[in-house]
C-alpha cells in the first residue's frame, strides 16, 4: 500500500515554479529518494531535492523551498508558462 499526500498549488512564484499548500512539516518523514513520485496536472516528477540543489538546466524538480512549502518547478524555465498549470491545481506527494 503506498502513502499519499494531497494539496494544490497555492501560488506561482516570480520564477514560474509551482508553490503548493503542502508545508514542509508535512513531508518531513517522505523518503528523499526516487520511490517518491510528485504528480501533478497529468504531469510528474520523481524525488524530493533541498533548495538550493544541483540539478541541471531543464530538469523538473520539486523542491523543499526556503517558503516553507512543496515547490515543483523546471531548472531555469518558468513551468507555469511551459506547462499552464496554474493555482488551485491538484498535487499529490506518493511513495
Amino acid at each position: 500500500m503506498s502513502n499519499l499526500i494531497e494539496g494544490h498549488v497555492a501560488s506561482v512564484n516570480a520564477d514560474g515554479d509551482l508553490v503548493t499548500d503542502i508545508s514542509i512539516e508535512q513531508i518531513i518523514n517522505v523518503p528523499r529518494d526516487e520511490s517518491v513520485r510528485i504528480i501533478f496536472g497529468g504531469h510528474e516528477t520523481i524525488g524530493l531535492y533541498p533548495d538550493p540543489h544541483d540539478q541541471p538546466a531543464a530538469t523538473m524538480v520539486a523542491k523543499l523551498s526556503n517558503s516553507g512549502f512543496l515547490e515543483v518547478g523546471i531548472v531555469g524555465i518558468s513551468l507555469s508558462e511551459m506547462l499552464g498549470i496554474n493555482v488551485g491545481e491538484p498535487v499529490k506527494i506518493e511513495w
